[in-house]
């Protein structure tokens, strides 16, 4: 290709350098180039450019005449007349051995800078190709008219943890939807488990209608789970789960409830147990009246009327948890401190059982790495949600047992940044929050300052790609889905009128039955 531009010299920072090109239209901020050294392509991305010859201020007084109508007159052409200096970050490139390397050589001035092709920008950028076995393909590179597609590394992704964070109506939940489409196909063949709090994600059921997600006897399928089918044993929960569950409990009450834990936590107990325990306690005089009676009525009127907690059924995780199925679990009818619960102890047992089959214990063993998708994660991994121990102990530990987890959140600022920093590959979408931005780029390492400047500046369906799975921070414009998506907003003004027009219908149709009324008479 030929040469876009030659460089001038080193610009602020160690790791850039400045050119001179006249061209205006395809060297915009985020767009990839390169230079040669050693034989080598090393990849960079402009971060800035200034005008250095612009139009004479003469040219620009009068309106009605064009600046290169003057420029025309005088037998200058415009291209022979714009002159730009751009600024560009020094990437790198992939080697076979090393993998991606920095060379920390600056160009010399006079050297020639090149539009990076597509393929120079896949070898250097990207770990996997599109469609090969462990591979995600989200989207496209942002600046550019052709699609070059981008693609994630699936194990880094599901076992390193994702984060996707964006503002209201940046399209977060549509990017979900295409990841796990991706997961699903037949390069992944995933195990996944979604909690989903506003029923979003059962549009994915169409899956199983589409033959690109099929292949020889593989065909993947979604599982739907309402409020039916979600349920939790008491025994499943631990002893601080069920403190939460009964409310304005005193020291005595606690102490109490503890100590019969205790003694029945090794083996299945029901609500009714817990009341024949403070029973026999209270008839047997060891516990005062008041304190068994006030225990037994918080039992009664808050476990036993608890859609979420049942004596008997709960969610088996061999029929919940199978490579090449999504299972959605539809929160929309649960209380907030029912979902928190039910993604604690949900997640605990995740954990223990990939912790029984990687190690050969005996007891409830799932054989295979999980990844599970958390919408609304600023509610259940802050330091005041009922699930936050979980959820700390899973993003730090849960990568040696494989179990991975994606964060899905509008307000990251209220995520723990612990927890956020352990997700190892982010993809952000705008947000316009300073909050939200400072709690990102303090947990977020790979993601510098000029990448976090463009955020506001992202349009719906692009995105910032960041962390392990890629080489370098990429920005994005996602893929189309290719089931629908369940999180539309409402279109208001259509369904008002269409509310109107039923209404005036009924209106003119009462009006006629009235007149033939008065008319028979």
């Amino acid at each position: 290709m030929s040469a876009v531009g030659l460089v001038k010299g080193p610009a602020e920072r160690q790791d850039e350098f400045r050119f001179i090109s006249p061209d205006n239209e395809r060297l915009k901020a985020g767009e990839f180039v390169y230079y040669e050294l050693n034989g080598r392509k090393i990849l960079c991305r402009i971060t800035g450019r200034k005008p250095v010859r612009q139009f004479p201020d003469i040219y620009l007084s009068n309106p009605e005449i064009e600046p290169e109508r003057i420029l025309k007159a005088i037998g200058i052409m415009r291209k022979d007349f714009d002159l730009y200096e751009i600024t560009a970050s020094i990437l790198g490139y992939h080697d076979e051995v090393m993998g991606f390397v920095n060379p920390r050589i600056p160009p010399k001035p006079g050297m020639k800078i090149r539009l990076a092709e597509k393929e120079v920008i896949e070898q250097a950028l990207m770990k996997k190709r599109m469609a090969e076995k462990g591979s995600i393909h989200p989207g496209y590179i942002l600046n550019r008219e052709e699609d070059i597609p981008v693609v994630l590394d699936t194990s880094l992704v599901v076992s390193e943890h994702l984060a996707i964070l964006a503002g209201t109506g940046s399209g977060k939940s549509y990017l979900a939807g295409v990841i796990i489409e991706e997961l699903l196909k037949p390069y992944n063949r995933a195990s996944i488990l979604v909690f989903d709090p506003h029923g979003e994600y059962h549009t994915l059921k169409e899956i199983e209608g589409l033959d690109a997600f099929s292949d020889g006897d593989y065909r993947p399928s979604v599982r739907v789970f309402t409020r039916e089918d979600i349920k939790l044993r008491l025994s499943e929960l631990d002893y601080d789960e069920l403190v939460n569950l009964l409310p304005n409990l005193t020291d005595k009450m606690e102490a109490t409830l503890n100590s019969i834990y205790r003694d029945l936590s090794e083996e299945h107990f029901t609500a009714d147990d817990l009341i024949r325990r403070l029973e026999e306690l209270r008839d047997s005089e060891s516990l005062a009246e008041s304190t068994a009676s006030g225990l037994i009525w918080r039992i009664r009127r808050y476990l036993r009327d608890m859609d979420l907690i049942d004596d008997y059924r709960h969610m088996d995780l061999k029929t919940l948890l199978k490579p090449g199925q999504a299972s959605i679990l539809q929160l929309t009818e649960f209380s907030d401190l029912e979902q928190e619960i039910l993604v604690s102890a949900m997640m605990k047992r995740i954990l223990k059982a990939r912790i029984n089959a990687e190690k050969g214990n005996p007891g409830e063993r799932v054989d295979y790495p999980v990844f599970v998708v958390i919408e609304e994660a600023h509610r259940f991994a802050s330091r005041d949600s009922r699930s936050f121990d979980v959820l700390r102990t899973i993003l730090s530990e849960g990568r040696k047992f494989g179990v991975g987890v994606c964060l899905i959140s509008q307000r990251p600022s209220k995520i723990d940044s612990d927890i956020l920093s352990q997700c190892m590959t982010q993809i952000v979408m705008r947000i316009v929050n300073p909050a939200d931005q400072d709690n990102i780029k303090k947990s977020v390492e790979s993601i510098g300052k000029e990448m976090i400047e463009e955020l506001p500046g992202l349009t719906k369906g692009q995105a910032l790609v960041a962390g392990v799975a890629v080489n370098t921070p990429i920005l994005m414009r996602v893929r189309k889905r290719l089931t629908s998506h369940g999180g539309v907003s409402k279109n208001a003004p259509e369904e008002w009128i269409r509310w109107s027009e039923k209404s005036e219908s009924k209106s003119i149709a009462v009006k006629k039955d009235m007149r033939l009324f008065w008319d028979e008479d």
